[in-house]
């Protein structure tokens, strides 16, 4: 008996140390499989200079910075955008014209994966002959592009504004760390806006001086507290001591990761990994990613947030004498998913059709319709990156129909 008790805890001390192993090498090489020590990541001095000189802001979390130009791949090759002294997106040919429209909200805002002269925007701009101001940063949420709003626009004005946003941007609203949702994005401290009695209250971005970066272990309670993720996705995907019992906790996510992990590295070493394979790992988390959009789309809670700062837009807007145009843009996964099952956030268009004065556009509408939804995006996977050119043409389409169908007589817009 007692050298069966013996063995026992041997087998066992094996399987733990074996697990533990494995499970921290997995973590070295994808940040999304999560251990003890991403609970207090360590920020590494030289990316947070960069940061802090290209993309860090005090009250916003992080913005464009003026003057600044960026390269990456797009559907057709690499890709550059570029912003002017206002700290807006480029637009070739048209920065010296008139604005009659504004743009805020995320990176489907900013259009990246493409050239400054292949956005939305700047195509919205030759069909209406103006200078379509785009502001949009990647990665925010409608509370950030309502801040950012509210501090760009008295130096911006223009008779409409358009928020443009992924329906992801529920999840961005709930956040003030993206670490927890994101994880490895450490420098994405946010501010973030709760409902109290139904009254809007802003939580300041609590990394506000760049200073705190390097102390920010000090606010990590009250950062807790204020980000609806740590307790309901972080903690429950962490995988930590024991690891050989933790890791069952999330079962499918975790070893799908673990095995695609290794099979990167094995292939990687006889010269034989592939894009395809590459992506599988990212494909279990962009997976998880949409059910919990999809899951927060049916949480009151969530829901009446997002309206709530949809409806302070529309009061921002009309208070200064604009109209409010919101736009949502599908992600790719987003159409797929309706069209093989329901209309996730169907709820929220009923709602903020409700709000007085709004007026909504859903992309999703016209892409459910296109046979050929791959060109509309720029990555050859379920994601789909950003939108492609042909995406971009597509939208700057659909939002013109709509302006000229309902506003040509008080702009002199004419078909």
């Amino acid at each position: 008996m007692l050298e069966f008790f013996i063995w026992f805890i041997m087998i066992g001390v094996f399987v733990e140390i074996t697990t533990y192993v494995i499970v921290t090498y997995v973590n070295k090489k994808f940040q999304w499989l999560i251990i003890e020590r991403d609970e207090k990541p360590k920020i590494l001095p030289d990316a947070l200079g960069k940061f802090i000189e290209h993309g860090y802001d005090p009250e916003l979390g992080w913005v464009r910075k003026p003057n600044t130009w960026h390269l990456e791949n797009g559907k057709y090759g690499q890709t550059k955008w570029n912003t002017n002294s206002n700290a807006a997106r480029h637009n070739p040919d048209f920065e010296e014209l008139e604005s009659k429209i504004s743009c805020y909200g995320d990176s489907f805002a900013f259009c990246r994966q493409v050239n400054d002269s292949e956005t939305w925007e700047h195509f919205l701009s030759k069909m209406l002959h103006t200078n379509v101001k785009n502001f949009g940063v990647g990665n925010y949420g409608v509370d950030q592009a309502l801040l950012r709003l509210k501090r760009e626009y008295t130096k911006n004005r223009t008779p409409i504004v358009i928020m443009a946003v992924v329906p992801d941007t529920i999840s961005r609203i709930l956040s003030i760390w993206k670490h927890y949702y994101e994880y490895g994005n450490t420098f994405g401290f946010k501010p973030r806006f709760q409902l109290k009695n139904d009254i809007l209250v802003l939580v300041e971005n609590p990394i506000n001086n760049k200073d705190k970066f390097l102390d920010y272990e000090n606010a990590l309670e009250h950062i807790k507290v204020q980000d609806y993720f740590y307790n309901n996705k972080f903690v429950k995907e962490k995988i930590r001591f024991p690891y050989s019992i933790s890791i069952f906790r999330n079962m499918s996510r975790n070893f799908s990761i673990i095995f695609w992990i290794l099979m990167i590295s094995v292939l990687k070493k006889s010269k034989k990994s592939n894009q395809v394979i590459q992506w599988k790992p990212m494909q279990v988390v962009m997976r998880i990613n949409l059910q919990w959009r999809v899951k927060l789309y049916a949480d009151k809670d969530a829901v009446q947030l997002l309206k709530k700062l949809v409806e302070e837009y529309v009061k921002y807007v009309h208070k200064e004498n604009s109209i409010p145009v919101f736009v949502f843009i599908p992600q790719k996964d987003d159409v797929l998913f309706v069209k093989k099952n329901y209309h996730f956030y169907k709820n929220i268009i009923k709602e903020l059709q409700g709000i007085t004065g709004i007026y909504l556009i859903d992309i999703l509408d016209y892409f459910l319709n296109e046979e050929q939804i791959d060109q509309l995006y720029s990555d050859n996977n379920d994601y789909g990156g950003h939108l492609s050119i042909e995406g971009n043409m597509k939208v700057a389409s659909i939002i013109y129909q709509k302006l000229i169908h309902r506003f040509q007589d008080t702009f002199g817009i004419k078909e």
